[in-house]
């Protein structure tokens, strides 16, 4: 009986370590999955990916299509918004930070759709496609 007594005083102090570090454990144990889910995806060329929407918003002005061109165009500006990119692009996160502009102006009928092609052009020049090869290597 001393014995479990012992042990049970060496759990009841370990308690407080337990709840602080609990949260962290917690986080740990769900890492993996979403991990190996992002692993086991292919690289996907967040550039190609977000003209092509963008150019799909333009031609049919669909709403569903806007909102995956908004997404996928959000995707690319996190991804210019990288130091390294912004130093190697200056002016690519100017450029979709415009055409997120005139795209949301476009999705409220506010932007015509000669306008809005205009400016995904011209952000598309901005943004050399070397941009997204680069970032999905590293």
């Amino acid at each position: 009986m001393p014995a479990a007594a012992g042990e049970a005083g060496e759990l009841i102090e370990g308690v407080p370590t337990l709840i602080r570090i609990g949260p962290a454990l917690l986080l740990a144990l769900h890492l993996p999955p979403a991990l190996a889910a992002e692993a086991a995806a292919p690289p996907v060329n967040t550039r190609s990916a977000a003209f092509a929407a963008l150019n799909r918003c333009s031609a049919t002005r669909q709403q569903d299509t806007c909102l995956e061109a908004r997404s996928a165009l959000e995707a690319l500006i996190r991804q210019e918004e990288v130091a390294e990119q912004r130093v190697l692009h200056p002016r690519c996160l100017g450029a979709l930070t415009h055409v997120e502009t005139v795209l949301a102006a476009f999705r409220w009928r506010l932007e015509n759709a000669g306008n809005l092609q205009r400016v995904i052009d011209a952000a598309a020049g901005q943004c050399p496609a070397s941009t997204a090869s680069a970032a999905v290597g590293q």
